[in-house]
Formats: C-alpha cells, sequence, structure tokens
C-alpha cells in the first residue's frame, strides 16, 4: 500500500514561508484589495520611433525611400536616409541619391525668436551637420510633439496634419563656442511635407547650395 507523503515543512520542522496558505488579492472581498495605481511609463526610444515613423510617411508620399540609420543617444532622435531614384528636374545632375536627414522629438515648451523655433542642439551634432560638403548637405527637421509624458498614444498622421515639422540645413553655419550645446532657429515658414522633400531633393539634384539661414 503507498504511504502518503508528509510536507517538507512538517517534517523538517521548518516554518512555512511567508504569504503560503494566505488568500491572494482577487480572492479578498472587494473592499480589503489594495487599490491598483496606473502608472505611465514611457518607452525608451520611443519618441525616436515616432519621429522616424513621421519621415517615413512624407517621404513615401514624396516617392522616396526612407532608411533608418540609427538612434540619437537621447532617446529622442534618429539618423535616417532618404533615397531617390527618379529624375527631379529636367536640367537635374543627379538621377539617384540620398538625403542624409537626421531629425529631432520634442515635447518641450520652446522659444519662438524673429519666427525661428530655437533648439538647443548637441556641439558635437552641429559641427557635423554644419561641415557637410555643400554638393552633399545634411539637413535637420525639429518635430513638435504634444507635451506630454508618454507619446504612444501620439500619431504620426496626427502630426503630419498639424505640420509640426521644421527642417533646417547648417551648411555654412558658423563655428561653435565651447558650450556643450548651440541654440538653433527653425524658421516656422520651414514645414516639412512631402512636397518640401521633392523640393529639396530637387535642389540637390541640380547641385544647389543650401545655407543655414534657409
Amino acid at each position: 500500500m503507498p504511504q502518503a507523503v508528509s510536507s517538507p515543512h512538517a517534517t523538517t520542522g521548518l516554518a512555512a514561508p511567508v504569504g503560503m496558505g494566505l488568500p491572494l488579492p482577487a480572492q479578498l472581498p472587494a473592499d480589503l484589495r489594495p487599490a491598483r495605481t496606473a502608472v505611465t511609463v514611457a518607452r525608451p526610444g520611443a519618441k525616436a520611433a515616432l519621429g522616424y515613423a513621421y519621415l517615413q510617411i512624407l517621404a513615401t508620399r514624396a516617392g522616396f525611400g526612407c532608411c533608418w540609420i540609427s538612434q540619437h543617444t537621447d532617446g529622442c532622435g534618429v539618423n535616417a536616409r532618404l533615397d531617390i531614384r527618379e529624375r527631379l528636374d529636367p536640367q537635374a545632375r543627379l538621377t539617384e541619391f540620398s538625403l542624409d536627414f537626421q531629425l529631432k522629438a520634442n515635447s518641450r515648451r520652446l522659444p519662438v525668436t524673429d519666427n525661428k523655433v530655437v533648439f538647443s542642439l548637441e556641439v558635437e551634432r552641429y559641427e557635423g551637420l554644419r561641415a557637410a560638403p555643400p554638393e552633399r548637405p545634411q539637413f535637420i527637421a525639429l518635430l513638435s510633439l504634444p507635451q506630454v509624458d508618454d507619446v504612444s498614444a501620439v500619431s504620426a498622421e496626427e502630426l503630419i496634419v498639424q505640420r509640426s515639422g521644421r527642417w533646417l540645413c547648417l551648411s555654412g553655419a558658423p563655428p561653435a563656442s565651447n558650450a556643450p550645446s548651440v541654440a538653433v532657429g527653425f524658421p516656422t515658414w520651414n514645414v516639412l511635407t512631402p512636397a518640401t522633400l521633392r523640393e529639396i531633393a530637387r535642389r540637390v539634384a541640380l547641385g544647389s547650395r543650401f545655407y543655414h539661414e534657409q
């Protein structure tokens, strides 16, 4: 006849672990259950991912390809490449080329001075953008997000409808000082749209030069 096996806690004389035998919260009466507190945690890199989705939609509507290159260390920016494979102007010198874009997504309230949105850019990034060769300029976009802690509920389509992005080329900008960041002004009229992307690409294809005032 098989023998009954007793609990190891009974044979060793050890006390049962704390919590064993206690009712689970779901088994308690409703008025005794611990209250649940909703906590919203921003996903690391969520702003960068939203910014890339925004840029990708614009590029697709412009008829361009869009490729993710890397995410900025602060989780709020992304490097991307836009691929163009068409003749955008009868006089175009380039028909197959790429545009290098950086995008910063920002949810803080920024000052506007002389019709320019002023954003603090890391000095290393500033120097890299302004030092790009004129024949291959680099561009940076500033995407203004709602002032919320979690951007997971914000859609890229909504940002496009609200015309939330501004673009800038820093070619020819003055050197940075010894400060860790540089105040950069994004003209309010430089709205990033599919038509804007096509015009930027057309000018690059023609060999036109860009300057930081634009």
